[in-house]
């Protein structure tokens, strides 16, 4: 059996599930799928209860808001089947076969990803930031992906044995947004455990508008921080695969630790403004970021 593991915030995902109902009954494989509620509001948790009408389908709501490691493993301590297929609430599958590319390769190796598809350009100002981030950070092809297996993984679209997931887990000490897939990819990594990258993307619906994106990613950057301390013993493995601390690696060594701390200090609302434009630039938002690192962790 395979379980769909679909954790949800704020977001209507009838589309998603009845898509996979249709997709599952073409195929030689029972399937049931697990939506869990993270305290979404009242709107998105009465359009998401509609599917307790499915017999396949088990709807849970929690009246407080667990995070996204803790979702993820409450998810798969529910399911029943010997493979859990993560899926964000914001994806959609990309192609009618979605489901039965899974099936074939799920005997391959332990750890399946999918990929990441994007949209063409949205028309709205307010949205370019994170789908210019999206298509040149994240929506990488199967080839792209499997040179570095471990840096191109994500959450929102892999499939995984529970075997495997029960030896690992998510760190539940990652309470914010962001990384939380990064301390499990460095696991994997450390365990020797295989990634697969297939072609099977799902399409990111939920592209956040700019000043909002902007609140996530600072999020993830106080996220980041935590994981460099609570897991000092992977912190030469962190810097290694994640590009914002390379690039910060970088900055410092070159002297400039003191002077993207200042110009961070003193010029944050210019490039804020200057990110949610018509025309963001990924470097940029990058010195943003780096800028961030510094002001927060002055460890490193």
């Amino acid at each position: 059996m395979i379980s769909i593991c679909i954790p949800v915030y704020n977001f209507d995902v009838t589309e998603l599930v009845e898509m996979l109902l249709e997709q599952s009954s073409t195929i030689n494989e029972e399937i049931e799928i697990l939506v869990f509620d993270d305290r979404s509001n009242s709107f998105y948790k009465k359009r998401n209860a509609l599917l307790t009408k499915y017999d396949t389908v088990s709807y849970l709501e929690f009246e407080t808001n667990l995070g996204r490691s803790r979702i993820r493993n409450r998810l798969a301590d529910f399911s029943v089947g010997s493979h859990l297929l993560f899926l964000d609430c914001d994806m959609i599958p990309n192609d009618r076969n979605f489901l039965r590319n899974y099936i074939e390769a799920k005997d391959l190796v332990p750890v399946i990803c999918g990929g990441i598809a994007y949209g063409s350009k949205p028309f709205q100002q307010e949205l370019l930031l994170r789908w210019k981030y999206g298509v040149a950070r994240e929506a990488h092809n199967e080839t792209y992906r499997q040179y570095k297996p471990y840096r191109s993984f994500t959450n929102g679209n892999f499939m995984v044995s529970k075997e495997v997931f029960n030896q690992i887990r998510y760190n539940e000490d990652i309470m914010g947004y962001g990384h939380e897939n990064t301390l499990f990819a460095l696991e994997l990594k450390n365990r020797k455990i295989p990634i697969l990258h297939i072609n099977n993307p799902s399409l990111h619906l939920g592209i956040e508008p700019n000043y909002e994106f902007l609140a996530k990613s600072e999020q993830g950057i106080v996220s980041l921080v935590r994981l460099l301390t609570i897991a000092p013993n992977m912190r030469k493995e962190l810097f290694s695969n994640i590009r914002i601390l390379r690039f910060y690696q970088i900055l410092r060594i070159l002297g400039l630790k003191y002077p993207i701390r200042w110009f961070f200090r003193v010029f944050n609302p210019m490039i804020r403004r200057a990110l949610c434009s018509a025309k963001p630039s990924l470097l940029l938002f990058d010195l943003y970021k780096v800028g961030l690192i510094a002001r927060i962790y002055h460890r490193i």
